[in-house]
């Protein structure tokens, strides 16, 4: 029989996913993906991102909405302009397995200014190519758009790499291959890149705009960890930063 997970702490709030009052429980050290809310098993980074979410743009449920790779039903029961995608190696971009849409974020299918709110939560430091991807999704938000997104930023580590890269159909491995959980698949995503402090930095040389980060700690909201940067990029003339690549399409 298995055994019940050892509780380190745990405290009562409120779940901005299951949009209640919860108890937090804390079902190991790593609290990024063991602090978890015991009614609808929500992990911080989650909620985070929901919260800052809410308060840049508090009526998002009545727009266009697409996530890449969700991983729970909250937008999809909130949003009516709700739509999502993941991405399979073996069918194209456009096609369906299993029911699910395909979209391969560093050659999307979707026409100039198709959403306002695009969301990626975990997703970039798992894309071969990340400023392509970056790219592709600035170009399918409309004037004002949000990219928001999580991707883990390591404060010991001044200057973000590539751990993997593509030799034409082959996986070239630079570093000792990581793997997080995945959605799908036989549930491992290869980590392609490690991002460090110089991120935001990083993000404004590949695309052209400024990033804004987020960082909420608060118990209360059952917030707390490692990697908590909830990412913003706007798609406007104001946040475009002149002599760069990107601009308003």
């Amino acid at each position: 029989m298995a055994q019940p997970p050892t509780i380190w702490f745990d405290n009562e709030g409120y779940c901005s996913v299951c949009q209640g009052r919860t108890t937090f429980v804390a079902e190991g050290e790593w609290l990024r993906d063991q602090y978890i809310c015991s009614r609808c098993r929500s992990i911080p980074r989650q909620r985070a991102l929901i919260e800052v979410l809410d308060q840049l743009v508090p009526r998002w449920p009545e727009l266009r909405i697409h996530e890449s790779s969700p991983t729970m039903k909250f937008f999809a029961n909130q949003c009516r302009g709700y739509s999502y995608s993941f991405f399979f190696e073996d069918i194209g971009p456009g096609e369906y397995k299993n029911g699910l849409p395909c979209e391969n974020l560093e050659q999307l299918t979707f026409a100039d200014r198709s959403f306002d709110i695009f969301i990626t939560q975990d997703v970039m430091e798992h894309v071969f190519d990340p400023q392509r991807a970056l790219m592709e999704i600035m170009r399918v938000l409309d004037h004002g758009g949000l990219h928001i997104f999580t991707t883990p930023k390591h404060k010991h580590l001044t200057k973000s790499y590539a751990r993997a890269r593509l030799s034409g159909t082959a996986v070239e491995h630079l570093f000792e291959p990581q793997y997080h959980g995945s959605p799908i698949g036989d549930g491992r995503a290869l980590v392609t890149w490690d991002y460090g402090t110089d991120f935001e930095d990083l993000m404004r040389d590949w695309t052209g705009y400024l990033t804004s980060t987020f960082v909420i700690r608060d118990r209360e909201r059952g917030i707390d960890g490692e990697h908590l940067e909830v990412f913003v990029m706007r798609k406007s003339k104001v946040n475009h930063v002149r002599g760069e690549a990107g601009g308003e399409s």
